[in-house]
């Protein structure tokens, strides 16, 4: 089977849709051969090669064919639409300049290149399958970003044109499936496969590790935030959150509040941090991939956060990581989540309602005086992954529709 794939971001961005696709590539790449359209890398840290109009490359039997897009902050909002329409015009073009795949795959990293995907296999007559990672354009006018009615409606067509016609769509959680069944999404086409965490990279290790005594980590007591610092995650709680457990703890020197990652929102939030006078709130960059079960190791408790009224349209998938590395977590998400019904399913996590930062300042207190219970929710979330969320379970998932439609189209 020849699979030809589209997605922005791609090894070595630190996006998790690229290190999530990198993985699943790669092993797809051991049987089958794997062609992959995406850009040059736009994620801390910076890329510094030269940029061409293209360039080939090759990744573990994967091959990869990379092409040149506008490099900008991607803190600014015009030159991430910038990147993003670059990218497309690319990617429309690259699609026919490789071997006709048996299969296209696409992603949907940046929202429209679903329809870039259905441009190229209509075109070259090939089944097409969208993973969705995200929906859009709801999530940009839940947060507020977009508000016009016509504008709306139109990209909402254009959205859900390649998804119609699509011959797999495949959601991340039911509750995304729920809200893709909304959208007029023939529900025989959607399946569902969740995203994962590689249980033999991520294992769970000493909290006294390289990293965290580099950091000063080591002797506190470290509630960890690692991923995307962007729109959709309520930060502002967490911060509302942080000064409680200040103020209502004798041992306030012992708390660190790691936030690792970069994203729209880290800027805001490091000023007002310094404007509250939280210095026991520590900001790092992304990590490389080899310190990451370090960093995760370093914490006692991880926090998941997610606005209110995003269930469904945007999945947290940092959870698999946390669960691969034996920590706890407390999750500040709407209850029908995904990651609520992964802490209800197999009591790895403690869910409290977003925007109530008493009520994670609670949780976490209370995990902080009960070290068995942290022991017994890290133990049953490491168990989970393995059994349900391990990278080769998901793979081998994705192969299995990959071959299906393979044989359907011959």
């Amino acid at each position: 089977m020849r699979l030809l794939v589209l997605n922005q971001y791609f090894h070595p961005d630190v996006a998790a849709t690229g290190q999530l696709l990198t993985e699943l590539c790669v092993d797809l790449a051991r049987s089958h051969e794997v062609w992959v359209i995406t850009g040059f890398p736009t994620y801390h840290p910076p890329e510094s090669r030269p940029r061409r109009l293209w360039a080939r490359e090759a990744l573990e039997g994967v091959r990869i064919l990379r092409v040149c897009t506008w490099r900008g902050s991607r803190m600014k909002a015009v030159s991430r639409v910038a990147t993003y329409a670059t990218f497309l015009l690319a990617a429309s073009l690259a699609g026919f300049f490789v071997p006709r795949p048996h299969v296209l795959m696409t992603w949907t990293d940046p929202p429209l290149l679903p329809l870039v995907g259905w441009m190229i296999a209509a075109v070259r007559r090939v089944p097409l399958v969208v993973v969705v990672q995200d929906v859009y354009p709801e999530i940009a006018v839940r947060l507020g970003m977009l508000q016009h009615p016509w504008l709306i409606r139109g990209l909402s067509a254009l959205l859900r044109w390649p998804l119609c016609r699509a011959a797999r769509v495949i959601a991340i959680s039911e509750g995304m499936k729920h809200r893709l069944r909304e959208k007029g999404i023939p529900e025989e086409k959607i399946l569902v496969i969740p995203n994962w965490a590689d249980g033999r990279a991520i294992i769970p290790g000493e909290k006294e590790n390289a990293f965290a005594r580099a950091q000063g980590l080591d002797r506190r007591f470290v509630v960890l935030h690692s991923g995307n610092v962007g729109l959709t995650q309520d930060f502002d709680t967490l911060l509302r959150s942080v000064e409680r457990l200040r103020d209502h703890s004798g041992e306030a020197e012992d708390l660190r509040i790691v936030i690792i990652g970069d994203g729209a929102s880290k800027r805001r939030l490091q000023r007002e941090a310094a404007e509250r006078g939280l210095t026991h709130v520590l900001f790092l960059p992304y990590q490389p991939r080899e310190r990451l079960r370090e960093s995760l190791a370093s914490a006692d408790v991880a926090v998941i956060l997610l606005k209110a009224g995003l269930e469904g349209y945007v999945e947290p998938s940092k959870v698999y990581a946390i669960m691969a590395s034996g920590r706890p977590f407390v999750a500040a998400v709407g209850s029908e989540s995904e990651v609520a019904r992964i802490a209800r399913r197999h009591e790895c996590g403690v869910i409290v309602p977003p925007g109530r930062p008493e009520a994670l300042a609670a949780a976490v207190r209370a995990l902080w005086a009960d070290p068995s219970e942290r022991a017994r929710l890290g133990r049953n979330g490491r168990r989970a992954l393995l059994q349900f969320y391990d990278r080769p379970i998901a793979v081998r998932r994705y192969e299995q529709v990959l071959r299906a439609l393979c044989r359907e189209a011959s």
